[in-house]
């Protein structure tokens, strides 16, 4: 006959095989409400929209900017104008909120185009830059011929833009039509993603594309 383990080491049995009992009742009922656990959704597929062929344009500090210059980095797109204080501040905001949580070593830019280059000019482009706190290395405000900005953002990154038809009956802030859409193009040059400009969640959504866009190298 085998002597009886001692009081301690039976104490301490009694409460390993209570703690398992309790642990798998708990499982079972976490299981039952929730389901199994839920894998980590994959990264969604950044499809191919258009190109950017070229373009040669001025930049707030009155230096010439061309496509090649944004080779090799993603780079986000959109369309302002500084006489328009309602959606150009929000999708100008929404930019400037994305560009503080971007890490150190992140490369993406940022590239606002003018509707209204005859008004903004490098130099009122510079103060509305720095207005919001745009970082000259990294954020681009774009003017330059009329023809030139409209050519680039219809045709190349699918921003609609036009003037007002009744200008002469348009207040300052009315006298350009245009996209709020952000849109994303990669190091080659491509078009990836396009955005809701004024929305919040656009910054969380534009983080998780970029992360793609260098995963694939891009």
């Amino acid at each position: 006959m085998q002597p009886s383990p001692p009081p301690q080491k039976l104490e301490w049995l009694v409460w390993t095989l209570l703690g398992l009992a309790v642990g798998l009742v708990l499982g079972a009922f976490a299981y039952a409400r929730l389901g199994p656990p839920r894998a980590t959704p994959p990264a969604r597929s950044l499809p191919v929209l258009g190109t950017v062929t070229g373009f040669a344009l001025t930049n707030q500090l009155g230096q010439p900017m061309t496509a090649d210059d944004l080779r090799g980095a993603p780079w986000l797109a959109n369309i302002i104008f500084t006489r328009c204080p309602g959606p150009c501040q929000r999708v100008t905001t929404n930019l400037r909120e994305l560009q503080k949580r971007l890490p150190r070593d992140s490369n993406l830019r940022i590239v606002s185009l003018t509707a209204d280059p005859a008004f903004d000019t490098p130099t009122v482009l510079q103060r509305y830059a720095q207005r919001f706190g745009g970082d000259p290395r990294r954020w681009q405000f774009l003017t330059g011929p009329q023809s030139r900005i409209y050519e680039l953002a219809a045709r190349q990154l699918l921003l609609s833009v036009t003037e007002n038809p009744d200008p002469t009956n348009a207040a300052p802030a009315d006298l350009f039509i245009h996209s709020t859409k952000v849109v994303l193009v990669d190091g080659q040059g491509r078009l990836r993603a396009i955005y809701d400009g004024e929305a919040a969640a656009t910054r969380k959504l534009i983080l998780a594309d970029v992360a793609a866009l260098a995963r694939e190298g891009g």
